[in-house]
């Protein structure tokens, strides 16, 4: 089937899409929970177990988005969802429970995961095959600044107005961001029910299958889990809750820094230079106590790498997997990712209450040691899967 041709304005228009529906529904309650708290009296773990909720959708749904993608199209499955998103802002907004509070975030999961990046990456690589690298790069570029944005921006409404009422500011743009899908195209494809015969290239593709779930599920739950409480960490330094800003500065320069790097920066190298920084990194953070510009450091340094990552889950599958299997595959594992996602919010609320940030900070730095000893295992692994058959082209 022939692809439709790219026009130059869709990585504006799909990552200003992303921007809203990340700022309306992942960093939500990191404005609003400490408003939404002394209004109901509602925990903070309380709070964020409807995220958590959200995250478990998700996973769930996973593996059938790539057959409604292929149903209906990427524009009204991305459409649907920023739809659904903007309802649960104007259900959140109403709920006088937690019962209510939990039911719209069933509802913001099911949307989550029919708009964010992992299903709009899976359409733009069923339009545009390897193409699709360099938009998926640019559509993080204006969706990266999420929190750049939304953070500043709940906090400056609910100096105006309540929560309740910011909310419903909130699902008036998820009306605005559900236009701008109008320019994804919607090409829907056959449903591949069957999979492939098997090969002798089986092996290798399960195990870089397993290496990439598991590689993807770790960074995510070290990096959703920071980004989700980044506040909390800004406040136990004492600097400004605008220093936050940095976090989308950093996510945007690093993603605009891969864009230039052009196809000389593979998802594999890019993967592995990303996940050797990550222990720096928190080397910076556990440093704040001491040296205040590090919590600083800290929050740029890992805000680029939190963009970086986002990148590598959409473009490895890429060099890893036939494009046509993208998203069947990364459907199903990015499963583990999503578990790790929904258990991210509310772990690290509990280790901020047990042990405190720096406590967290420790765990977290622990972990991307193994983050990084898996991206380093993948790179080589890769390496000698491409030196055998000449003309190869890394493809397993």
């Amino acid at each position: 089937m022939k692809s439709p041709v790219l026009a130059r304005a869709l990585p504006f228009t799909i990552g200003c899409n992303q921007l809203i529906n990340w700022g309306i529904s992942f960093y939500m309650p990191g404005t609003l929970a400490r408003a939404i708290t002394a209004d109901t009296g509602w925990s903070s773990p309380a709070i964020y177990s409807g995220l958590t909720l959200a995250m478990l959708v998700m996973a769930a749904l996973s593996p059938r988005v790539a057959r409604l993608l292929a149903l209906i199209g990427g524009q009204r499955t991305v459409m649907i969802g920023t739809l659904l998103i903007a309802t649960s802002c104007v259900a959140m907004a109403y709920c006088q429970s937690l019962v209510g509070w939990y039911l719209a975030w069933i509802v913001t999961g099911i949307g989550m995961r029919l708009s964010l990046y992992d299903a709009l990456f899976a359409a733009l690589v069923n339009l545009y095959g390897q193409q699709a690298r360099r938009t998926i790069s640019r559509v993080t570029l204006a969706g990266g600044l999420a929190s750049v944005v939304f953070w500043p921006l709940g906090e400056a409404l609910l100096t105006l107005m309540n929560w309740r009422e910011t909310l419903l500011v909130y699902a008036l743009f998820g009306l605005l961001s559900a236009a701008l899908t109008r320019s994804l195209p919607n090409q829907t494809l056959p449903v591949v029910s069957k999979r492939q015969p098997t090969s002798s290239a089986d092996d290798k593709t399960r195990r870089n299958g397993w290496l990439y779930a598991t590689f993807i599920a770790l960074i995510t739950f070290v990096s959703n889990g920071t980004s989700t409480h980044l506040p909390e960490f800004i406040a136990s330094t004492g600097l400004p809750v605008a220093i936050g800003m940095l976090w989308g500065i950093g996510q945007t320069g690093a993603r605009f820094l891969e864009v230039v790097a052009g196809a000389g920066l593979t998802p594999l190298r890019l993967t592995l230079v990303t996940a050797l920084a990550m222990p720096v990194c928190f080397l910076l953070g556990l440093s704040s106590s001491l040296y205040l510009w590090s919590a600083a450091g800290f929050v740029l340094g890992y805000g680029a790498i939190n963009g970086l990552v986002t990148i590598v889950k959409a473009t490895l599958p890429l060099q890893l997997f036939a494009p046509e299997e993208y998203a069947r595959r990364t459907g199903v594992l990015l499963i583990p990712a999503q578990l790790m996602a929904a258990a991210s919010p509310l772990a690290y609320a509990w280790l901020n209450r047990m042990l405190g940030t720096t406590g967290a900070m420790w765990i977290s730095g622990g972990l991307t040691l193994v983050i990084a000893g898996l991206a380093v295992t993948l790179f080589i692994g890769q390496r000698e899967t491409k030196k055998p058959p000449e003309g190869s082209e890394g493809l397993v």
